[in-house]
């Protein structure tokens, strides 16, 4: 997984330092620490905590929709161990087409993790996210995801044309 903010669009690599510059300005220390992901490395995450039906369901969903890749991506990822950390197969997550970041408050290069221990900070996060128009992970119904800031919410697979979904299942750090 990528940190380079130069892998997100021009747009979001944009944002995501003015996201950076607001925390900044209000005391916080924001560290960028995922931008694009791989519809591999995506997979690999999809799979974590799911069962070998759920994941057999949804290759096979991704496949009777025409999103190929995606399907053969979750193959080739194969078994992962971990507890669940997204609901978005290879495809679904906006980190594919370098339209989203996470970050995380840091303290004297501490990563502050625990959102309830840190709320005064990931609150400027989560404002700065707001003031720049980005969609914030906190905000998801199922799973929260309070490090997660992407364009827009939505499943890119319902939103973007198929050219630009080829093109990120193909994209890779060369």
């Amino acid at each position: 997984m990528s940190r380079d903010i130069n892998h997100l669009t021009s747009h979001m690599a944009m944002l995501a330092e003015k996201v950076q510059d607001y925390c900044r300005q209000h005391g916080v220390d924001l560290l960028i620490y995922c931008t694009r992901r791989t519809f591999l490395e995506q997979a690999k995450l999809f799979r974590q905590g799911r069962t070998w039906q759920e994941i057999k369901a949804e290759i096979n969903t991704l496949r009777e929709t025409g999103f190929i890749e995606s399907a053969k991506a979750i193959e080739q990822a194969g078994p992962q161990t971990g507890e669940r950390v997204t609901n978005a197969a290879p495809g679904e997550s906006w980190h594919n087409y370098g339209m989203a970041f996470d970050a995380v408050p840091q303290e004297n290069g501490r990563a502050l993790w625990i959102y309830a221990a840190n709320k005064d900070k990931w609150d400027v996060y989560e404002e700065a996210l707001y003031i720049h128009g980005l969609a914030w992970g906190g905000d998801f119904q199922s799973l929260k995801d309070y490090p997660h800031a992407q364009l827009m919410y939505g499943n890119p697979l319902q939103k973007l044309p198929k050219s630009e979904i080829k093109k990120a299942a193909a994209w890779s750090y060369e």
